[in-house]
């Protein structure tokens, strides 16, 4: 997968009804990097273009469920 464009991750996150600032929130970066990334003032990561798509099909909630059941999964000894 070739990196996208500032304004394709743009379009992601349109597509998707996820803010900056919520994309920011989810994945743990600051909201000016996720600007830095729409206004082709940096690179978009390849986690970042994956995790726009992931959130195109499923909610925010239903992610942040999953990550949960893992993050519980994964602690179990």
């Amino acid at each position: 997968m070739e990196a996208i464009s500032g304004s394709a991750f743009t379009a992601l996150l349109r597509q998707a009804d996820v803010s900056q600032a919520g994309f920011a929130r989810l994945s743990g970066v600051s909201p000016r990097q996720v600007n830095k990334w729409c206004r082709d003032r940096a690179a978009v990561p390849r986690w970042a273009t994956m995790l726009a798509l992931a959130l195109q099909e499923l909610s925010v909630e239903t992610l942040t469920i999953l990550y949960d059941e893992l993050t519980t999964a994964v602690a179990r000894p």
